[in-house]
This record gives structure tokens, C-alpha cells and sequence, in this order.
């Protein structure tokens, strides 16, 4: 609702027009000195509600809704977004430019807002608007009235002939945060609109008559339109067809003329709006003949300064990412010599230091685009850059190091199986240099390299004695490291198994190379080098033909003796067992499925520990594979089960569904009617070993099917029998696994109330897992709380952070005091922090003041964390800060003065410590605007600084 909203009737809509052109009339009575003094109040308002607008950044849902008398005894209202729009016509440009950067202000913490999900923005569906309101949510509509009164505004500015630089500058960042909010600018011919005015911004002319100041702020102008252009290009929130058909026939050929401009920055960022156009094209479905005219507009322009040596490294950076894109999209809109002269010229820039890792990147890019195209052809020049990027392997840089080998693994798969171009004997040094940079000192460089080295084995089949001679060495001296893991282990079972695919090593051969690592030093001992190595002969023994699959596994059940003495190998045999039925189906196989059942059930009868753990984890495993022999069975053994028996089955259930998460198109909807009787009986189990894995298999499961586990959860939280302690205990576990699960916070929800009931148990466990809930929804999806934290989780959050409950042990020669309460204030200390970062204005700052001035008076851990509140709260939240400082001075001053009494070493040095971080929270309190009206704050901090014991901490302190 705003005092530029377009009106229906045509006689109302002209006389507003000429209101404007009267507004903007260069023929003014008023005299700036004598008649228009109060232009300084207007500007000191501005920046009044500047402070209003930085206030409520993190919620400024009140600046769009609320609405306020426009003028004085008058009946109209309007927002104070709606106010700002309407004095964009102010006269006094000083006033203008500070309304509008106010408004795109309070525009860009909205649009921050929505994303943190705090408030919505309206979206283009207004079913979705509606059920959004419906549920309480706080929606924003900039679409209906707002945008449009924005462009029309900022388009008045871009228009003035008496409209400075300034405002003109400010109307540009304007429509550039505009273009991040949904709808983005508007429809066709907003966006038509606000192209022509950025072309005449672009054909300003800076001749020799013009003072220079003028040129520079035009030229800077020139720059923030170019980005402009480029925002609208490439935010996504417009209608690609209505950009294309604005851009070509107004802006191309202007955008084009700025590549050959003098100043560097304009020419850079021409360049990054000309990468963005051929995406366009594509997404505003182009005509064959708009390609090829735009594509040769783009080669003009971009090519000479790509051939350019001579130029700043931003214009060379920036042309090869503008021949990247130019090639990648619209190839098949340049001729064969076009693109040669591109590809030749990526070339000589890949042999240049400087500009070496932006060609690598662009290779990368067109590479990428051959890949999938049949008319990006780069065997002409693939040669020489594999060349080329082999050399950068052996350079000591780390980052381009690993340019190279992701430029490397994307060009050998545009690669064809046979072409006679090629030297094969490349493939040689490059899979050399490849085997040479595998080890576990860098885990991403291994996992590049072992990346690179199963794409050519891929692309070039025929390179498999190669890869085999240079890489698998290498490979298999990996297999055996305890810091193999997560990409570096994936890319090289993926390696793996291409060489037995390929036909480049045996299946036997491999496997006894793989087993004969349990040999090196130091190997037996390690759970991870065993789990490993299982998954590694798992792997290429799914890709050996069926039959002999069924004898491999025959041979390793058979090898599998609980009872042996020789644990590591036991271990590597069922763990291989169970990766295996991971993802073959064992039950087609005849009689393995059982002897792989009796094999897991005896082995929980072993003495060693580790042979029952692995034995649990293989059972999860292969019930993935087979579901129908294995689950019923796992199932049917726990309901006989009790103690570490029962807590290995459960172990085994959860890495059944934790696996069956993994799966591709997984559906356990089916299975759950099975799975949740044993899992309800065991919420309140004694043990809480149990009760934890019941807790994760909850929590999994919940995230798979929240539909069926929720509701049952609900029912839980609200039981009332004798082991109503344990249960809830079980249901906040489940809750905090499944938030971390990345559960659809839209399904939780609905339930969170009920389980937010569980902070006001009397049973400290409850709550401290109840407060970890809380923490874990607050760190993984805010929006689960925001709405009821204050009612909920507030009072309890304060009450927790204060509680004290200590007790004496008595030990015979001396008492020893425990604090049954310090885990819950820790937690409760935890979840405020956090609720800093996430949703600050769910908080309540003033109220929680007495509660930390209390927690810098509690022991060493709890103060440590309030020193960071403090730290944090300086930055975000200094007022009500200031007006507590006086309440901080006894902890500080009791922190500061802390005796070394007899300590040495470590505890010295600790006490040290804890001294400076209450030296670093005074002086950061002391620094805020208005302390000085804390004068017992400010007397502390004085004595502070001139203590002499103190002078080397603070000196300490302030050269950090």
C-alpha cells in the first residue's frame, strides 16, 4: 500500500503523473538556503528510522505490516516500508539518497529474513501464501503493489535530468536487492524499462569538454549498471524469455562496446554479464537465429581481449570465464575456425603463470560441456593440454595441483575409446605422475588423483596394464592406511572396481593383493584398516560374474570361526560378508543366506568383543540386501534377548536402517509394522546402552517415515507408567537423532510442543537430553522452535541456566562436592549461543541478563561460555549489554584476580588463560557505545588497566 500504487481510473493515474513531473521540475520557487530549511529534519528522521530499520533486522516483518498515521491529524495510514517509497520524490538529493538506502536496507534484511525463515516472502502460487498464513506464518507480499511502485520510483531517479550521480547510484542498488526478493523486478516491461534506462546510462559520453569528476562517477556508474544487468541475468527470479527478448535488441551491443573500454573494471564486469547471456538463451528458449547472431556478437567481443597479452589479470580471468561459458553453450553457433581460435588461445593462457588456474577452470568447463555434446570436439588440443596439466602435477602449489587433476578427470572423458590422434604413450607419464601423488599425507589430493585415474581407465579401457603398473601400488598401500576415509575411499573402491570391470587384474588376483595388506605392520590392530579392506573385496567381488560370486561367499563363510585366534582375519570375513549381501541378494543364492544367519548368531557367542561387534554390523548389512531372510529372523532373536545380546541385535537393527537410508528409491513403509513392537517394548529398558541404539533406530527411522513413527513418539512423550523416566529419555534421544537426520521439518513440526513438554520433567536426565533436543532443532532447522520459543523454551532455558545442585560425597580421608546441575546449565548456556547465530529474535536479551551475569560467577567451563556470549552479544546486541554491565563487575573482577596459588605446567598456564578471556570480555564491554554511564563498570576497568600484575595480560590481550 504505497502513495505510488498504479489506480484504476486513468484521470486519478495522470494527475498523479503530473504531481511527479511537477516534483522533479527544474523550475522551483523554493530556494534550497532560504525556503527549504527543513530539509535537515527530514534527513535526521531518515536516519532515525535507518536505526528503527537496524534494530529489528533479524524480524522486520512489523516495517511491511504495521501501520502508522501517514501525516499529522490525518486519517490516512501507511507502513514504514510504504513511507519510504513515497518520498523517493524527495527534493534535496542528501534526503533522497538516504530514504532510498534506507528502504534497500530494510529490503535486504528482509529478504534474509525469508531465508532464515523467519517470515515468508510471497511466492507465485497463492495457495501456498494462503496455507502459510493459515499456519501462522508472518507473509510478506512484495509483488501485488510494492515491486512495481519500487521500479516505478527508481525509474524516476535513473530518468532526472536533475537527479545527481548519487541518487542515481542508490537507485541502482535498489533494483539490484530488489532483484533477490520473489517475482525479482517484475514482468516484461518493468524489465524493459529499467534496460533502456541502464543503455543511456552506458552511452554517456565522457568527452574531453567534461570535468573530470564527472567521467569518473559516470564511468563508476557505468560499472554499477553493468552489475545490475548482470544480477538480473543471473538471480533466476525472472522470466528467462522476457530477459532475452529486453536484452538483445536494447543492451547486447551496448554491453558488447564496454569490453573495449578504457577502465579495467568496467571491462571486467562487461565481460561477466556477456558469460552470463548464452545460459539465457538456453533457459528463454532461443531461436536457432538468435544463437548464431548473439554467438557472434559474444566471439567479437570477447576474443580480442583474450588474445591480448598485456591487460590486468581481472580482464584475463574475467575472458576466460566469458569464453568458457561462450564456448560450453553456443558451440554449435560458432564456426570450426571460431572455435579453434578459442581452444588455441586456452592454450597459450594454460602455459602462462598467471593465468594458469583460470584456464584450468575453463578447460574444465568446456570439457565438461564435450562430454555431453557430439559438437564440442577437443582432440585437437588435447594433447597438448593433458600435456601441459601432467607437468602442473609434479608443481609444489597445492591448489593448483588440484586444478589440474579435476581438469584432468573431466578431459579424458570426452575422450573417444580409439583415436588415432592421440599419443598413447601421454597416458603413460600421466598415469605416472598420477600413482606418484597418492598417499594418505593429502586425503583430497588422493581421492583427485584416484578420481583422474578411473576416468582414463574408463575412457581408455586399453590403458588398463598401465594403470595397473603405476596406480594400483599405490592403491593398495592406501587400502592399509587408518586415515582412509569418506571421497579418498570412495574413489578408490570405484577405481577398484573399474579394474576388475575393465578386465585390467583378475578378480583372484586383486583379491589376494587386497587380503595380503593384513600382513603389513600395524595393520591387524586397526578396526578401520579391517573395515576397509572388507569393503574393498566386497566391492570387487560384486562385480565378478554370478557364479563366481557364490563361491567367493561359500569360501568366506567357511573361513569365518568365531572362536579363532586369528581376530583380525574373523573380523575381515564377516564384515566382507556383510557389505557384500549389502548389495547382492544373498537369498538367490542357494544356502548362504542361512549359513550367513548362523555364522552372525554364533559369532555374538565369542569372547572377543570385537568379533561380536563386527558380526553385529555385518547382520544389519546384509538384511539390506535380503530383507525377507534376515529381518524376521533379527527380529525374532530379539524378543528372547536380553543384556549385551539384545544391545548387539539393536546394533544390528540400526545399521540395517541407517544402510537402508542409503539406498536409492528406498521404501521401509512396509517393514515398519514389524520393526515397531520391539522398538516401543525397549523404550524403557534398564540398560541405557539399549535404550540409546533404540533411540537411533527411532530417530532413523522417523526420518525415512515420519508419517507412522511421529505419532507413535507423541504417544510416547506423554506415557505415565512406572518407566514413564527411561521412556522419555528414549523419546528425546529419537527426537534429536531424527533433527540431525535432516528430518522434514515440516512433518516434526505439529509434534514439537508435546515434545518440548519433556523440559519441565523432574528427572535431570530427561531435561539434559531435552535441552540437547532443543539444541540440535535450533542448529539443524530453527523454524522448529522460533514460533514457540518464548513460551515454551525460554522460561525453561533460564530457569535450567541457573539451576545449582550440589551434594558431598563423602570419601573416607577428604569430601568430594558434585554439581548434579553443571551438565544442564552447560547445555542450556549451549542452546542460548547458538539461538544467537540462528534466531536471535526468538531471544529475549534484557531478560537473560541476570542469567549470564550469574554464569560469569559459576566454575571455569560455564564462564568460558559466557565469555563468548558476551563476545557475541557485544557485536549484535551492545544495549542491553551496556545496561547490565554493573551487574558483571564482582564475576569479572573474582575472574581477573584469579590466585596461581602452587600450580605449575599446564594448570599455570590454564589459569593464565582464564584470566585473559575475562581481561578480553572487560575490555570489549568497555569499548561499547554508552559504558560510560556504567560507573562501576567503568571504575573496575580503570583499576583494571593501571594494576601493574595485570599490564602483560593486557598487553597480551590487546596484540592479539
Amino acid at each position: 500500500v504505497t502513495a505510488e500504487e498504479e489506480e484504476d481510473d486513468e484521470e486519478e493515474e495522470e494527475e498523479m503523473e503530473e504531481e511527479e513531473e511537477d516534483e522533479y521540475s527544474t523550475e522551483d520557487d523554493m530556494s534550497d538556503e532560504d525556503d527549504d530549511n527543513n530539509w535537515k529534519v527530514r534527513r535526521s528522521a531518515i536516519r532515525t528510522l535507518t536505526a528503527v530499520v537496524e534494530a529489528t533486522k533479524h524480524d522486520p516483518s512489523k516495517l511491511w505490516i504495521d501501520e502508522f498515521a501517514w501525516r499529522q491529524n490525518s486519517e490516512k495510514k501507511t507502513t514504514v516500508a510504504g513511507a519510504l517509497v513515497n518520498r523517493f520524490k524527495e527534493r534535496e538529493e542528501n534526503c533522497r539518497v538516504d530514504i532510498i538506502e534506507c528502504f534497500t536496507r530494510l529490503l535486504s534484511y528482509t529478504v534474509s529474513a525469508s531465508s532464515a525463515g523467519v517470515l515468508v516472502l510471497a511466492s507465485c502460487t497463492s495457495m501456498d501464501d494462503d496455507a502459510l498464513a493459515a499456519s501462522g506464518a508472518v507473509v510478506v507480499d512484495l509483488r501485488s503493489n510494492v515491486s512495481s511502485a519500487i521500479v516505478k520510483a527508481t525509474e524516476k531517479q535513473l530518468s532526472a535530468k536533475k537527479g545527481g550521480e548519487r541518487s542515481k547510484s542508490s537507485a541502482i542498488a535498489l533494483l539490484s536487492t530488489l532483484c533477490l526478493a520473489p517475482g525479482g523486478i517484475g514482468s516484461s516491461e518493468q524489465i524493459t524499462s529499467v534496460f533502456r534506462h541502464v543503455k543511456t546510462i552506458l552511452n554517456a559520453d565522457d568527452d574531453a569538454n567534461t570535468r573530470r569528476h564527472t567521467a569518473v562517477n559516470s564511468k563508476s556508474l557505468k560499472l554499477e549498471a553493468l552489475c545490475l544487468v548482470r544480477i538480473m541475468l543471473s538471480c533466476k527470479k525472472h522470466d528467462a524469455s522476457d530477459i532475452k527478448s529486453a536484452l538483445l535488441p536494447i543492451l547486447l551491443s551496448d554491453i558488447c562496446k564496454c569490453v573495449q573500454e578504457d577502465w579495467y573494471k568496467v571491462i571486467s564486469e562487461a565481460l561477466r554479464v556477456l558469460m552470463e547471456i548464452p545460459g539465457l538463451l538456453v533457459l528463454g528458449s532461443a531461436t536457432k537465429a538468435e544463437k548464431d547472431e548473439v554467438a557472434t556478437s559474444l566471439y567479437d567481443a570477447i576474443e580480442p581481449r583474450l588474445s591480448e597479452h598485456d591487460l590486468d589479470q581481472e580482464i584475463k580471468e574475467c575472458a576466460l570465464s566469458a569464453s568458457a561459458s561462450l564456448v560450453s553453450v553456443l558451440h554449435a553457433s560458432l564456426s570450426p575456425d571460431q572455435k579453434n581460435r578459442i581452444l588455441t588461445l586456452l592454450l597459450d593462457r594454460l602455459k602462462n603463470d598467471t593465468t594458469r588456474i583460470a584456464a584450468i577452470k575453463t578447460l574444465s568447463k568446456v570439457g565438461r560441456a564435450a562430454k555431453s555434446s557430439e559438437d564440442l570436439d577437443l582432440t585437437s588440443v588435447m594433447n597438448e593440454a593433458l600435456e601441459q596439466l601432467a607437468l602442473l602435477l609434479r608443481q609444489q602449489s597445492r591448489s593448483l595441483k588440484q586444478s589440474a587433476l579435476e581438469c584432468i578427470d573431466t578431459l579424458v572423458l570426452c575422450l573417444p575409446e580409439s583415436d588415432i590422434d592421440m599419443d598413447e604413450g601421454l597416458f603413460d607419464s600421466v598415469l605416472k605422475d598420477l600413482g606418484e601423488i597418492i598417499a594418505d599425507t593429502d586425503l583430497h589430493i588422493c581421492h583427485l588423483s584416484l578420481s583422474a585415474s578411473n576416468s582414463i581407465l574408463k575412457a581408455r579401457p586399453s590403458t588398463g596394464a598401465l594403470v595397473k603398473g603405476h596406480v594400483l601400488p599405490a592403491s593398495l598401500e592406501l587400502s592399509k592406511s587408518a586415515l582412509l576415509q569418506d571421497p579418498a575411499l570412495t574413489s578408490l573402491l570405484n577405481l577398484l572396481e573399474q579394474m576388475v570391470a575393465s578386465g585390467a587384474i583378475g578378480f583372484d588376483e586383486l583379491h589376494k593383493l587386497l587380503e595380503a595388506q593384513m600382513a603389513g605392520d600395524g595393520s591387524k590392530g586397526s578396526k578401520q584398516v579391517i573395515s576397509n579392506l572388507a569393503q574393498c573385496i566386497a566391492t570387487i567381488a560384486v562385480t565378478s560374474p554370478s557364479a563366481k560370486q557364490e563361491k567367493f561367499m561359500k569360501s568366506t563363510i567357511s573361513a569365518i570361526k568365531p572362536s579363532s585366534t586369528d581376530v583380525a582375519a574373523t573380523q575381515l570375513n564377516l564384515l566382507v560378508s556383510g557389505n557384500f549381501g549389502r548389495k547382492v541378494d544373498v537369498s538367490k543364492m542357494k544356502g548362504v543366506a542361512q549359513s550367513m544367519q548362523k555364522i552372525y548368531f554364533e559369532s555374538f557367542d565369542s569372547s572377543n568383543e570385537d568379533i561380536k561387534h563386527a558380526a553385529a554390523l555385518a547382520l544389519g548389512r546384509a538384511s539390506v540386501g535380503a530383507i525377507d531372510p534376515f529381518l524376521p529372523a533379527l527380529l525374532s532373536a530379539l524378543e528372547g534377548s536380553s543384556g549385551k545380546k539384545q544391545y548387539l541385535l539393536f546394533s544390528s537393527l540400526r545399521e540395517f536402517i541407517h544402510c537402508y537410508r542409503e539406498t536409492e528409491g528406498s521404501d521401509l513403509s512396509s517393514s515398519v509394522p514389524m520393526l515397531l513392537p520391539p522398538l516401543e517394548m525397549n523404550c524403557g529398558n534398564e540398560e541405557e546402552g539399549v535404550r540409546a541404539m533404540v533411540a537411533e533406530c527411532l530417530g532413523a527411522l522417523a526420518c525415512l517415515e515420519p508419517k507412522a513413527i511421529l505419532p507413535v513418539l507423541q504417544k510416547l512423550a506423554t506415557d505415565d507408567s512406572d518407566k514413564k523416566v527411561h521412556i522419555h529419555w528414549t523419546v528425546g534421544n529419537a527426537v534429536k537423532f531424527a533433527i540431525g537426520g535432516q528430518i522434514n521439518p515440516t512433518e516434526l513440526a505439529p509434534f514439537m510442543p508435546t515434545f518440548l513438554e519433556l523440559l519441565k520433567e523432574d528427572d535431570l536426565a530427561v531435561k539434559n537430553v531435552a535441552l540437547l533436543m532443543v539444541y540440535s532443532a535450533v542448529h539443524h532447522a530453527p523454524q522448529l522452535v522460533v514460533g514457540i520459543m518464548k513460551e515454551q523454551v525460554l522460561p525453561q532455558l533460564y530457569e535450567l541456566a541457573q539451576l545449582n545442585m550440589e551434594r558431598k560425597i563423602d570419601l573416607g580421608p577428604f569430601k568430594h562436592t558434585v554439581d548434579d546441575a553443571l551438565p544442564l546449565r552447560k547445555a542450556a548456556l549451549s542452546v542460548f549461543s547458538t539461538c544467537l547465530d540462528k534466531c536471535p529474535s526468538s531471544l529475549d536479551i534484557p531478560a537473560f541478563m541476570p542469567v549470564l551475569a550469574k554464569a560469569l560467577a559459576d566454575v571455569e567451563d560455564i564462564q568460558l561460555q559466557s565469555h563468548q556470549i558476551v563476545h557475541t552479544l557485544c557485536a549484535q546486541h551492545p544495549i542491553p549489554l551496556v545496561q547490565a554491565a554493573d551487574s558483571f563487575v564482582a564475576a569479572l573482577e573474582k575472574t581477573v584476580n584469579k590466585k596461581k596459588g602452587q600450580k605449575t605446567g599446564t594448570e599455570l598456564e590454564r589459569v593464565y588463560e582464564w584470566i585473559k578471556s575475562g581481561l578480553r570480555v572487560m575490555l570489549a564491554i568497555s569499548k561499547l557505545d554508552g559504558i560510560i554511564g556504567a560507573r562501576k563498570f567503568c571504575d573496575f576497568a580503570d583499576r583494571i588497566k593501571k594494576s601493574k600484575p595485570h599490564a602483560p595480560f593486557l598487553a597480551q590481550v590487546e596484540n592479539e
